[in-house]
């Protein structure tokens, strides 16, 4: 059995480096990765899909999407970056993948949220259409 080690931060890490590792671990899986650095009551908004709150909510979107996409790893090229404040603007394709050959890279745009050490509100902005019922 493999041990799975997420990214460590010191404490009272900078919203950027919460960011940051938060898109890293997508490649250990999204489900972990989310349940690791999203605040209890986070607010997920993604483009083409409804508004989530808190980690029930988040967590039946998550498992639709990979119902859907059968892509539970991540693996993100991070073009561009901002901050304010506690705010992070990401401007970075998401290279989605699973156990079998299919991937999908998307571009996206997304803003973060960070209050101690959790993201508290998480939206991206791209094109949906990959993830549409078909």
């Amino acid at each position: 059995m493999t041990d799975i080690t997420f990214t460590e931060l010191p404490p009272n890490p900078a919203p950027i480096d919460v960011v940051k590792a938060f898109l890293k671990d997508w490649e250990i899986g999204f489900v972990p990765a989310f349940d690791s650095w999203l605040h209890p009551d986070c607010l997920w908004t993604n483009a083409g899909q409804p508004d989530c709150r808190g980690k029930a909510e988040i967590s039946a979107l998550l498992d639709e999407y990979l119902r859907v996409s059968n892509m539970p790893y991540g693996r993100v090229d991070l073009l561009t970056v901002a901050t304010v404040d506690n705010k992070v603007l990401t401007e970075r394709i998401d290279n989605l993948y699973g156990d079998g050959p299919e991937t999908h890279a998307l571009p996206i745009m997304g803003i973060f949220e960070v209050e101690g050490g959790l993201i508290t509100r998480y939206s991206d902005y791209c094109d949906p259409t990959p993830f549409k019922p078909k």
